[in-house]
C-alpha cells in the first residue's frame, strides 16, 4: 500500500517503530550478556523431574546428576533419601551438608545446581516469532520469557497480559477460559517490559499464559490520497490518521469528518475534532465537499 512519503506525521510514526525495533533489540541483548542482573538459581523452586547436578568438594566420587523423582525425592551416597521437591538449591545444599556431617565428612561443602529445569512450564502465546512452551528457569522474568519465545513480532501491539491460574495447568489458557474461571489476570505494557522497566518487567510463575496482543488498527475511507488499514499507536488523532492516509484530496469536506464506531454491537456514526483520539477498529470517513 502506497503512503505518502512527506507527510512529517507519517515520518514520526516511522520514527516510533524504529524506536520500538531497537529497544526490543537491546533488551534481548541485555538478557543474554548480563545475566548477573537477573534472578539468582537459589529463587528457583525444585520440582519434580528437575535434573540436579551435586558435588562435594574434595570428593569427587560423590559427583551425582540425577533426576528428582515423582515423588519428589532424591536418592544420595551415604545418606539415602531426602526430599528436594518444594525447595532452593541453597536449601538442598544445607540439608545435604547437614546430613553428610553426621559422621561421614567433616565440614562438607556442598553444591547443587539444577542441569535441566523441566518441572515447571509457561506458556507464551499471540504475537511472538515462536510461541510455545518454556521452561520456568533461574532467569524467570517476563523479559527472559519472551527472549525465548523469539521476542514479539511486527504485529505485536503494546498490550500483554498474564493468566495466572490458581490450579495446576498443562496447557495454555485463552482469556475466554481465564474470564469464565475467574484465573488471575495481570496487564502490562511490552514498550514497558522491552525498555527495561523493573516494575513491568515481572516475575513469571509456573502455569503463567503470557499472551502478547495484536496490533490494533483502523481505517481511513473517502477523500484522502491512499485510504486503507493502518496500525494504531497509543495517542494517534484524527488528524494523525488522515495524515497517516495520505492527507486530503482537493475534493475532501474536512469539517464534515466522522467517525464509524461499533458501540454495543452496532455501528455508530460519531462527529469528532481533528484532535479526536482514534480507537481499535474505528473506520474515519472523510466525505467529499458539495462543492
Amino acid at each position: 500500500m502506497a503512503i505518502h512519503r512527506e507527510s512529517p506525521l507519517l515520518r514520526l510514526g516511522s520514527t516510533r517503530a524504529m524506536k520500538g525495533f531497537f529497544l526490543c533489540l537491546i533488551a534481548l541483548c541485555l538478557v543474554w550478556l548480563f545475566p548477573a542482573t537477573l534472578p539468582a538459581q537459589s529463587d528457583y523452586l525444585i520440582g519434580k523431574e528437575d535434573v540436579l547436578e551435586i558435588m562435594v568438594w574434595g570428593h569427587d566420587d560423590l559427583k551425582r546428576t540425577m533426576p528428582v523423582s515423582l515423588e519428589g525425592m532424591i536418592s544420595f551416597p551415604l545418606i539415602g533419601e531426602i526430599r528436594a521437591e518444594g525447595i532452593s538449591t541453597v536449601a538442598l545444599e544445607k540439608v545435604i551438608a547437614a546430613k553428610l556431617g553426621e559422621g561421614y565428612i567433616v565440614n562438607p561443602q556442598v553444591t547443587a545446581t539444577v542441569k535441566e529445569h523441566k518441572s515447571q512450564r509457561v506458556f507464551v502465546m499471540g504475537e511472538v516469532n515462536q510461541p510455545g512452551t518454556y521452561a520456568v528457569t533461574r532467569e524467570n522474568n517476563l523479559l527472559f520469557v519472551l527472549s525465548q519465545a523469539g521476542g514479539p513480532t511486527k504485529e505485536a501491539g503494546e498490550e500483554l497480559v498474564i493468566i495466572r491460574p490458581g490450579r495446576r495447568v498443562d496447557r495454555a489458557l485463552t482469556l475466554e477460559e481465564a474470564e469464565k474461571a475467574k484465573e488471575q489476570i495481570i496487564q502490562a505494557n511490552l514498550r514497558d517490559v522491552l525498555a527495561g522497566d523493573q516494575k513491568s518487567n515481572m516475575a513469571i510463575r509456573d502455569g503463567d499464559t503470557v499472551i502478547v496482543s495484536k496490533m490494533p488498527y483502523f481505517f481511513v475511507m473517502g477523500e484522502v490520497k491512499t485510504p486503507g488499514k493502518y496500525n494504531l499507536e497509543r495517542g494517534t488523532t484524527v488528524l494523525n490518521a488522515i495524515s497517516m492516509g495520505g492527507g486530503l484530496t482537493p475534493l475532501a469536506a474536512p469539517k464534515r469528518t466522522k467517525i464509524t464506531r461499533e458501540q454495543d454491537g452496532r455501528k455508530v456514526e460519531i462527529p469528532i475534532t481533528m484532535e479526536t483520539l482514534v480507537l481499535p477498529g474505528d473506520t474515519i470517513v472523510v466525505p467529499q465537499s458539495f462543492f
